[in-house]
């Protein structure tokens, strides 16, 4: 939180002149004016965005980019996000999870709920719940999905739809 950040930069002003290992001792020049002491403390936020920044970075695993069937230790580079996509996708779940909660008994709720956030994951109901009430969202859920794409592709398929 930004804030946080500057009361951070600020304790370290404190500090330095008690500890000056903890904090950060200003020079005579950074206390003549309020404006060299607010460009000071601005140099200590940014010195403390910039080492939170590098830390991110130096956590994650870093791979060159390639083609990863030809060419071991690299990844593929993604594809393109298409926004309109993301759209569909999404306009899709609600629309399925609205039915099911229509469609499934109350008995089936508690499923559907812990279903919705992993959608669409593979992960169905985790832990804890009947097998064949798991099987029965599945089914529904499919025949839902029937249904939506019956509804979104009214014409006869023509075999392009794959290459669109």
């Amino acid at each position: 939180m930004p804030d946080e950040i500057v009361h951070s930069a600020l304790e370290k002003v404190l500090l330095g002149d008690i500890h000056a290992k903890k904090g950060r001792k200003l020079s005579v020049k950074n206390r003549q004016s309020t404006a060299a002491f607010a460009l000071c403390v601005m140099g200590i936020i940014n010195s403390q965005l910039s080492n939170a920044i590098n830390a991110a970075e130096a956590s994650f695993l870093h791979l060159p980019l390639g083609d990863a069937e030809t060419e071991r230790g690299t990844v593929d580079v993604p594809g393109a996000i298409d926004p309109g996509q993301l759209l569909e996708q999404r306009d899709t779940k609600r629309e399925l999870f609205a039915r099911l909660r229509e469609q499934a008994g109350p008995e089936l709720h508690p499923i559907v709920d812990d279903w919705e956030p992993n959608y669409p994951g593979d992960f169905i109901a985790r832990g804890g719940f009947d097998r064949r009430q798991v099987h029965r969202v599945r089914l529904l859920a499919r025949a839902i999905l029937v249904d939506l794409a019956r509804e979104l592709h009214l014409r006869a398929p023509t075999g392009m739809e794959m290459l669109m």
